[in-house]
């Protein structure tokens, strides 16, 4: 039996072009913070996908890296990039025979934060694919999506003093389905702390992210004998939880099953998923079969501020018919990790 690979897919970085498709985007790049509570640019950053003739292409992304810390003008203050974060507006544009893909079609997280020194995903694989199907040869196709941008309210924003200037430049990647960019565009926001209004407050202060080793998780099958008892990988200290409050963390897959890049498909049911607390992480764990629908994974209590660990651990059935049968080839799906007060 040929071997035969299925890869949960985080984050992939790869150097290449496709030409059938281009992205450009621009940006509305200044935000005045006026006040303790939420302050929002409403028109932040657009991106566009523009194409002539026919094409199909699936399962496209679009990224977003911070390229250096969000410092002041000054050099004096760093605002922590996780204040910051993107949520989708709108989509528009022209395809033929049309119409183009809505936000929900497309599968975006409605909020995506700014990391500290990782690429994150706005769109980690799109459930709607780039179609022109037009009758004459040339047929224009446009997909136009816009996103808001958000900096956090709190009391860290008393810290600063008024009429300073940040800056955080951010890299926009659009990707195709084998990992080929598109395009990509730097781009520089500017926060500026103005005389701020209402009452500082604490807010939920909680922070999620994955160890460099597990931002891509495969599981492959590479004789008989594992399809026979199943297969299981470990990803050490992989999710990284920091809280100042109770906490829970769900996932989900944005994708309906693993897709491959010809078309055929893998059930979600096939993999299960589940977290191990490391050293001094008090965290409770709940194991979970992958699903689209959103799964409590685990819970815990603040942190205090520090971070505590979390072990993830993929694995198979053994003599799953479902996997046995399948093709051999590489299967993906996109899983998001959410955290939110408990």
């Amino acid at each position: 039996m040929k071997s035969k690979k299925l890869v949960l897919f985080f984050v992939l970085i790869s150097v290449g072009c496709f030409s059938q498709v281009t992205y450009t985007s621009w940006i509305n790049s200044y935000l005045q913070i006026n006040s303790y509570g939420v302050n929002t640019n409403p028109d932040a950053y657009t991106f566009t996908l523009a194409g002539n003739g026919k094409f199909n292409i699936p399962h496209w992304r679009v990224s977003m890296r911070l390229k250096q810390p969000i410092t002041s003008n000054d050099g004096k203050y760093v605002m922590p990039a996780n204040k910051i974060s993107f949520q989708p507006v709108s989509s528009s544009g022209q395809a033929y025979p049309g119409p183009v893909p809505t936000i929900p079609q497309i599968g975006m997280p409605l909020h995506v934060f700014l990391q500290e020194g990782q690429e994150v995903f706005l769109i980690p694989q799109s459930n709607a694919p780039l179609n022109n199907q037009p009758v004459q040869p040339n047929g224009y196709y446009n997909l136009q999506v816009k996103y808001s941008l958000n900096v956090a309210g709190g009391s860290y924003l008393g810290n600063y003093p008024s009429w300073i200037t940040f800056t955080a430049p951010v890299q926009f990647t659009a990707y195709d389905q084998y990992n080929n960019i598109i395009g990509k565009t730097d781009h520089n926001f500017q926060f500026q702390i103005g005389v701020l209004s209402g009452t500082p407050t604490e807010v939920p202060e909680l922070s999620l992210k994955f160890s460099a080793n597990a931002t891509n998780g495969s599981l492959e099958f590479k004789s008989m004998e594992d399809y026979i008892k199943g297969v299981s990988v470990l990803y050490t200290n992989a999710l990284i939880v920091s809280s100042n409050t109770n906490y829970q963390i769900r996932m989900k897959s944005l994708q309906g099953q693993f897709n491959s890049p010809t078309g055929n498909t893998i059930p979600l049911g096939t993999v299960k998923m589940g977290l191990t607390p490391v050293a001094d992480n008090k965290g409770n764990v709940y194991p979970v079969t992958l699903s689209a629908t959103p799964q409590l994974i685990a819970t815990g209590g603040s942190t205090k501020g520090s971070n505590v660990y979390y072990d993830i651990r993929y694995s198979t059935n053994a003599n799953d018919e479902r996997l046995i049968n399948a093709r051999s080839e590489e299967y993906t799906t996109t899983i998001q990790y959410e955290i939110i007060p408990q």
